[in-house]
């Protein structure tokens, strides 16, 4: 929502952290943020973003420090406070739900059913959630509960462009890729990793602490993990057509390591989103290191 609300004393943030555990994040339909704790906040959450998360904790709090930060980027401070403060309970610890749209001022159930969408959404979230996603594949379930947060908040505040606009269209990919993971993991090993590798600003060369990493991976493979399935990543400052191109780049430049290690190629995919499913949603143009990513998925 675009209108601030003053509150007659301001909220401190651990009690705003305290809500972390409650069912019903919110206490009543429109009560959200608070605009007089947004700046501390906000820079509380994006100082203590993680650059490399390694659990789902961690990505969630770093996904929702991103929302916050694009929310207050357009104003809308008091859902940014919000959302600033679910990613520093996420950070802590805490167990953050997504959102309850019953909790938000969603219009049209009649005769568009809005709600009821969204609901079913929640429920097809949960259920992958609650069936492995956060530990499998927590960079991608983390990125699917922020995506649909963002779907929610939008929906309260301009429904027209947002029942359909980049938040759903990205809540539904990073779905779709959850749930396309959990089927193609169920003929995989139980010890089925996923690890990451990240790459310089505009680069496709390794790091000196990426090839170590492969060689870590390579070690793996030689241990018994069948197959790689390796797909590039960019942050969102190119053109869709450079960035895919440039992942490809970043996943050929592991492979190729990788075959340097000992590991027969044919045993290598090579798969390429550049921008289109960043682990960390971005503005346009935001360098985001996390997002100059080869995420590998050991088989």
């Amino acid at each position: 929502m675009r209108k601030p609300r003053i509150f007659g004393a301001p909220v401190a943030l651990l009690a705003g952290l305290t809500l972390a555990g409650c069912s019903n994040w919110t206490a009543s339909p429109g009560f959200h943020g608070n605009p007089q704790t947004a700046h501390w906040n906000l820079a509380a959450a994006t100082a203590a973003r993680p650059q490399n998360p390694g659990n789902f904790s961690a990505a969630l709090a770093g996904d929702y420090a991103a929302l916050a930060s694009s929310l207050g980027r357009d104003g809308d401070i008091v859902d940014a406070d919000y959302f600033a403060r679910k990613g520093l309970a996420a950070g802590a610890g805490a167990a953050v739900p997504p959102e309850d749209n019953a909790n938000w001022a969603i219009p049209l159930e009649i005769p568009s059913g809005f709600r009821t969408k969204l609901a079913q959404a929640r429920a097809r979230l949960v259920a992958a959630l609650d069936a492995g996603a956060r530990e499998r594949a927590p960079a991608l379930a983390a990125r699917a509960q922020t995506r649909y947060d963002c779907w929610t908040e939008r929906m309260e505040d301009n429904w027209q462009t947002a029942q359909d606009g980049a938040c759903a269209s990205d809540f539904r990919l990073a779905m779709n890729a959850l749930e396309g993971k959990a089927a193609s993991s169920a003929a995989a090993p139980a010890t089925a990793v996923v690890v990451d590798v990240f790459f310089e600003f505009d680069r496709s060369r390794l790091t000196p602490e990426g090839r170590q990493i492969v060689r870590q991976i390579a070690e793996r493979m030689k241990a018994g993990h069948g197959s790689a399935t390796l797909t590039g990543k960019a942050d969102l400052t190119g053109s869709d057509s450079y960035d895919l191109a440039l992942g490809r780049r970043r996943a050929a430049a592991v492979a190729a390591e990788l075959v340097r290690d000992g590991i027969a190629r044919n045993r290598i995919a090579v798969e390429t989103l550049g921008k289109r499913q960043p682990p960390v949603p971005t503005a346009e143009g935001v360098r985001e290191p996390r997002n100059r990513v080869v995420e590998i998925v050991l088989h």
